[in-house]
């Protein structure tokens, strides 16, 4: 089997589509497509990356007279990508938990309490969950799924971050407005600005293209 042969192969049993497989190695879609039928090659960064992928040896990848390795390597690689699985699900859960928390409290602080301190501490829990995540993110960003997994974490937090944000530029906004403005439209304005911005960083995230890297040949 030729190398573009094992490769559509191993995407096949993977059950990864070429963008699937582009994202997961940091490449375009048209540099797999490329790979696979065999017009370009891919270098030897990207050679190894798909070793640890897939599970397999590069001399499994390159050499058309190999063809035993994979065999041999697809458990570990698949036992590998059920550890990853478990990994992301737990570490987000626990993030938006503390983000979800944060906002409870903001509310609470804002609306009950009338302590503007309370609203501030929350946002340095949001700010300190989006700083650990990126932290794990960066240390896991080859995994299978990961970067799948980030956009995911930011269309969930930008829903549980933002509103008090949107409400302390909303009040500076009023406070230097030069004309008198109805309270029902001071009161509204944060709503104004928080929906329309978290809708736009929801859709914006849904693209997976804003995550690929550039074509490799």
């Amino acid at each position: 089997m030729t190398f573009g042969q094992k490769l559509s192969a191993l995407r096949r049993g993977r059950g990864y589509s070429q963008e699937q497989l582009a994202e997961a190695v940091h490449v375009s879609r048209q540099a797999v497509s490329k790979w696979e039928s065999e017009a370009a090659m891919p270098d030897t960064d990207n050679v190894l990356q798909l070793s640890r992928l897939f599970g397999v040896s590069t001399d499994y990848l390159l050499r058309e007279d190999w063809e035993e390795d994979r065999p041999l390597s697809a458990g570990a690689s698949q036992g590998k990508g059920v550890e990853q699985e478990e990994h992301w699900p737990l570490t987000m859960m626990l993030l938006v938990a503390a983000e979800a928390l944060a906002l409870f409290w903001q509310l609470m602080g804002s609306l009950v309490y009338q302590n503007h301190l309370i609203p501030l501490l929350g946002m340095t829990v949001h700010i300190l969950a989006i700083v650990c995540f990126e932290a794990i993110f960066q240390r896991h960003r080859r995994e299978d799924g990961a970067r799948e997994q980030r956009r995911w974490f930011y269309r969930v937090s930008v829903w549980l971050t933002a509103l008090f944000p949107c409400s302390f530029v909303l009040r500076f906004f009023w406070a230097l407005y030069p004309w008198p403005a109805s309270s029902l439209v001071v009161a509204a304005s944060p709503l104004l600005l928080y929906l329309p911005l978290c809708l736009a960083v929801t859709l914006l995230l849904r693209r997976p293209s804003a995550d690929k890297g550039p074509a490799c040949s």
